[in-house]
């Protein structure tokens, strides 16, 4: 029974992955700075799996999804990205776990732990970029304080995918837990009920 639902987590992470990288890429808009980086909704993918698969989760999908997209649009970025990205999921995903934690697991927990755990982790990402893109103008440009001054351009577009993803993830999230199977998935408790049902009818 364990090696099966590792198999069927490995599974999931896997769908997310894929997920963030086709987020990632196909819908891209270019920042208006010298980077050359680009807003895109791979973070939405990033939440919704910190949401469900929790801080491995995010991790995983984070850094492996949009890292591979960066190979193809922004490559002097991929490393950065891998461990931003990754960060970011890891963080949201960790945050989630905390709150519900704290607060017993009650009905609510959830709406509270999303919006906090996406925000956190959004955060991480734009200082992330900020610092990343700094370090990697800067070594193109021979000048660490001109990569840092190009880098803060881009924190206004950075925010702004940030604010987006946020709100589009917390909406799918919050619809996704309503469904027991995706429920179960993200706890185990819904696909343990539902074995118990199967094998005691009576069982409330």
């Amino acid at each position: 029974m364990e090696r099966k639902k590792t198999i069927r987590y490995v599974a999931y992470l896997a769908v997310f992955t894929a997920l963030t990288f086709v987020a990632t890429i196909l819908i891209t808009i270019p920042m208006v700075s010298l980077s050359g980086g680009y807003i895109n909704f791979g973070d939405t993918i990033i939440f919704v799996a910190s949401a469900i698969l929790g801080p491995i989760g995010g991790l995983v999908s984070g850094a492996l999804g949009s890292m591979i997209a960066d190979l193809i649009y922004a490559p002097a970025y991929a490393l950065i990205t891998l461990i931003v990205k990754g960060l970011e999921g890891f963080i949201a995903g960790l945050t989630i776990q905390f709150i519900k934690k704290l607060s017993a697991q009650k009905k609510w927990s959830d709406y509270v732990a999303f919006i906090v755990g996406f925000i956190v982790g959004g955060l991480e990402m734009v200082l992330g970029y900020y610092v990343g893109g700094g370090i990697v103008l800067g070594i193109m440009e021979e000048s660490m304080q001109v990569g840092f001054e190009v880098s803060l351009l881009d924190i206004p577009s950075n925010f702004i995918q940030f604010g987006v993803s946020v709100g589009v993830a917390y909406a799918i999230s919050i619809g996704l837990i309503q469904i027991p199977y995706i429920r179960g998935i993200r706890d185990n408790f819904a696909v343990k009920k539902r074995i118990e049902k199967q094998e005691n009818p009576d069982l409330v």
